[in-house]
């Protein structure tokens, strides 16, 4: 029999919560450790879709990137999203794990499944120090100028959009950096990079890229972090080849382009 307990300590060891940033909130969120675990859906987030998703599927556990209880939380009642989605967990007995900046700096994790969806090779660590797995720099497989790039970027993405400017030269060397990475600019520059890939990308960052000769592409944040759940669902079917592990069907990009 395996327990949610299991997987917990299986994830753990792939994506170590020691990891995981001071302020973030990782590890088991929701449920019971004992728990029997027969099926496992994978999602970039908890939320009332994915839980009815799991439910229908017959899931015992969600394995999530996002906590679902992440800022303060001083009620669980049906009043907003986070009490909804908790109390259906709850009410299904469906655990809840989320995987978190921990999954973004570990080996084999968000940013190595980002660097693997843009298919770079001779991929290396962005930066030395505290954060030394955040971040990842490597090779396209061919040169690109900067509009083709971002083309590609959103193809292999499979995003709704991007949004780029243009470092003015052509591009091979890749810096990828999952969700809100902005603040790594330089050290991609400092590894020689000639693109950027990130989400959540400001204006003025966008103005300083270009200044550099950087190209920046924002790919937006769940583009960007969404392949880490492919990779959650196929280490722990690797793991536990007895679990029917599957991604999502229901979690999606709240931004929408017209």
């Amino acid at each position: 029999m395996i327990t949610v307990q299991d997987i917990l300590t299986f994830l753990e060891g792939f994506v170590p919560p020691e990891l995981a940033e001071g302020w973030d909130n990782v590890g088991l969120l929701c449920g019971n450790r004992t728990q029997p675990v027969t099926k496992v859906l994978c999602a970039l987030d908890v939320t009332e879709q994915v839980v009815a998703e799991a439910a229908a599927r017959g899931a015992q556990l969600i394995v999530a990137h996002h906590p679902v209880i992440f800022t303060s939380v001083s009620r669980v009642t049906g009043d907003d999203a986070t009490g909804r989605t908790l109390r259906a967990a709850i009410q299904q007995d469906i655990a809840l794990i989320c995987m978190h900046t921990n999954a973004d700096c570990a080996q084999g994790g968000v940013n190595d499944a980002l660097a693997s969806a843009l298919f770079l090779t001779g991929v290396i660590n962005m930066e030395a120090g505290e954060n030394a797995m955040l971040g990842r720099v490597g090779e396209l497989p061919r040169t690109m100028q900067p509009q083709e790039f971002a083309l590609y970027v959103k193809e292999c993405l499979r995003a709704g959009g991007v949004r780029f400017c243009d470092g003015g030269h052509a591009i091979r060397r890749v810096a990828v950096g999952g969700g809100a990475c902005g603040k790594m600019m330089d050290a991609a520059l400092a590894k020689g990079a000639d693109a950027f890939v990130i989400g959540d990308c400001s204006y003025d960052l966008m103005q300083r890229a270009q200044s550099l000769g950087l190209t920046l592409v924002d790919a937006g944040h769940f583009p960007t972090e969404n392949p880490m759940t492919a990779v959650f669902a196929e280490r722990i079917g690797e793991a536990f080849p007895q679990l029917h592990t599957v991604v999502s069907d229901r979690h999606a990009d709240c931004i929408q382009f017209v």
